[in-house]
């Protein structure tokens, strides 16, 4: 198919143009789009989405994002070690400049801020707008907020050579164009900015429990590119980044009470299709739960990894 471009009207001096393109029925019928419907696009070098309008939702929107923030709200101390993880590698420095990627609402975001003082600046980043409103709640003035139309950096609009580290936790598994992302990440970091990312990797006990319970009973399903070490590495190669160093992570979430654990991975995961009670009992066959002294503690292996601009 070819894009037709002609000519629409002439408007005070102006002229504007219209453009065609022969869309096969069947495409149109796969996708559930009508004759007349109104559309929205996306526009990358080289590909363009078609939407219908007030009906593309990103993973986190709507219910997804309600619950992700109940769960986070309701249980403030469980993920504790998951912020030392992040000044241990990340360790932000006053008055650098940093970018967050898959910033969701904002459980990091605060704490890196502060680290960052009012010198500093934080770059948040998501693709649903509904997480980043309450990033913006926290009235930060050193924290800026972004969207990326596709979950993370696929597109990123920002200056060159300005960025002096990046940090993602547990987001970039939802990215399918991570070779597009750090091509990016190229663009706009200084040469030896840190990009620190830690996720679930393919083979994992973490891996199994998101493609057996999480794919399952999530309300939006869990559609993902898990990492693999080789992979990080080439793709760090391919993109002008040093070998990166890898960290197997035994984070464990703490609760004051078993059942707790339960409610927690319902609301967080949104795993509507289930019940609290089965999310526990998935989560401690495959992760294990261990109880020391009052408290509960869920195994949350994450791999970590780190790489430099050259």
């Amino acid at each position: 198919m070819k894009i037709l471009k002609e000519k629409s009207r002439e408007y005070k001096g102006n002229s504007y143009f219209k453009y065609k393109v022969n869309i096969p029925e069947g495409a149109l019928n796969r996708a559930h789009l009508k004759e007349g419907e109104e559309l929205l696009i996306t526009a990358e070098p080289g590909e363009l989405l078609l939407f219908a309008k007030n009906k593309k939702k990103q993973e986190f929107d709507g219910i997804r994002s309600k619950l992700y923030r109940e769960a986070l709200m309701k249980y403030p101390e469980a993920r504790v070690e998951d912020i030392e993880v992040m000044k241990k590698y990340l360790a932000p420095k006053k008055g650098e400049r940093i970018l967050e990627i898959g910033a969701g609402s904002g459980f990091f975001s605060r704490h890196i801020s502060e680290l960052l003082g009012s010198e500093g600046r934080l770059i948040v980043s998501d693709s649903s707008l509904e997480q980043l409103e309450e990033i913006k709640k926290l009235g930060k003035d050193n924290i800026d907020v972004i969207q990326f139309v596709q979950f993370g950096s696929e597109k990123v609009d920002l200056e060159k050579d300005k960025v002096d580290a990046v940090w993602s936790l547990g987001a970039m598994h939802h990215m399918f164009k991570k070779s597009k992302s750090f091509e990016n990440l190229s663009r706009i970091t200084k040469k030896g900015a840190r990009i620190v990312i830690a996720d679930v990797f393919s083979g994992s006990n973490l891996a199994k429990h998101f493609d057996d319970k999480v794919a399952k009973f999530c309300i939006v399903g869990h559609e993902v590119a898990f990492w693999s070490k080789e992979y990080a590495e080439s793709i760090c190669y391919l993109n002008g980044f040093s070998k990166p160093k890898f960290h197997d992570l035994d984070i464990k979430w703490k609760f004051k009470k078993k059942e707790d654990i339960g409610f927690f991975l319902y609301k967080l995961h949104g795993m509507t299709k289930t019940t609290p009670t089965n999310c526990l009992k998935g989560t401690e066959e495959i992760l294990g739960v261990q109880k020391k002294g009052r408290s509960y503690y869920l195994n949350w292996p994450l791999t970590l990894f780190i790489t430099y601009k050259k």
